[in-house]
């Protein structure tokens, strides 16, 4: 079993922390897939395929799986070893759950640990919970339907999106706030009509509890694009260890109801209130290591046609002191300059 890694909010970490999307770095010991599945909802069945990359050319690696029911308060499910990969070997699993956890119902959140085969990862952590026997991987998913009644994706008609691992430093943190970064937005919300409805679309926001060690109160406040100063509505959602939420922003939000100008709505996302577990090791006090995810999906109403919306940070990368030289090198290095590369236009 791993033990989930602790952010804390040393300069380093914050310049990875917020450059890593925005760069793709996507790679990590440990890596979250926010929602998956193989589920029957309604008129379809939910299924997940996933891609599991060695990004090391030299070791085999072992890759241990935590599966999370999604809820408030769940227990996590712990698969130790189940995959192997060699040294840059890259991996395509279709409907993940049944054909490599043995789950034929299923649906929340999955966390990859990749360690060196053979190895120690458990006993040899750190106090923020780092082995020098870990080792990097990444994490692709796409998140689709196939009819009701059928259990097998081959040869199905499907309608699905993708949804990116997210390596361990990319979780937001309510440590970061201070910083600038301890609150993400959403962009793209619609609630123009319900299902079946030609024309209009329909929305959901997904949030996850990052860390083993605290139940955390996230704070969405719901915004008008147009009219940003007043939200139009705020929910609170307390999330136990590991446990995650996904609702239909009607739901989530029922003052932004179903109607032709329920569009270009954003969420934003922040942290409060987290308190440690019993376990909790005396690195992760007195908050227990606090970290969440979230995303969300807008979609056709007709069609069912998903895309996914990412989270955002506000603050620029570029306006974080350092970040940019973190990541392309500083004065020198050939990459330090990278804006003479494209001339503004006014």
């Amino acid at each position: 079993m791993f033990k989930m890694k602790h952010l804390g909010v040393a300069a380093a970490l914050i310049l990875i922390a917020a450059g890593a999307m925005a760069s793709n770095f996507r790679a990590a010991d440990q890596v979250y897939v926010p929602v998956a599945g193989h589920v029957v909802s309604g008129s379809a069945t939910f299924v997940s395929d996933m891609w599991v990359s060695n990004v090391s050319t030299t070791d085999k690696v072992s890759v241990s799986v935590i599966y999370t029911p999604q809820g408030q308060s769940v227990t996590p499910q712990y698969f130790d070893n189940i995959i192997t990969l060699n040294p840059g070997e890259r991996k395509e699993y279709v409907d993940f759950f049944p054909t490599v956890l043995g789950q034929n119902t299923a649906f929340g959140s999955l966390i990859f640990n990749a360690c060196l085969q053979g190895a120690d990862c458990i006993n040899t952590q750190d106090a923020n919970g780092n082995s020098p026997n870990f080792r990097p991987i990444a994490v692709f998913s796409r998140i689709y339907s196939i009819p009701a009644g059928q259990t097998n994706p081959a040869g199905q008609p499907t309608l699905g999106q993708d949804m990116p691992g997210i390596p361990w430093y990319n979780f937001v943190s309510s440590r970061q706030a201070s910083a600038g970064l301890g609150e993400v937005f959403i962009a793209g919300l619609r609630n123009t009509g319900t299902s079946g409805a030609v024309g209009t679309y329909r929305g959901n926001i997904g949030v996850m509890n990052a860390s083993q060690y605290s139940t955390t109160t996230l704070v969405l406040n719901l915004y008008s694009g147009s009219t940003p100063g007043t939200a139009l509505a705020t929910q609170q959602i307390t999330l136990g260890p590991l446990g995650s939420l996904q609702q239909n922003v009607s739901a989530m939000f029922p003052a932004f109801a179903a109607g032709p100008t329920a569009t270009n709505a954003y969420v934003t996302i922040s942290q409060t209130n987290s308190v440690p577990t019993a376990d909790a090791p005396q690195s992760c006090l007195p908050d227990g290591c606090p970290g969440f995810l979230a995303y969300a999906s807008v979609l056709d109403n007709s069609t069912q046609d998903a895309t996914t919306l990412e989270a955002v940070y506000e603050k620029s990368l570029s306006d974080i002191s350092g970040a940019l030289d973190a990541i392309y090198g500083s004065a020198g290095s050939g990459k330090s300059n990278i804006r003479r590369a494209v001339k503004r236009s006014h």
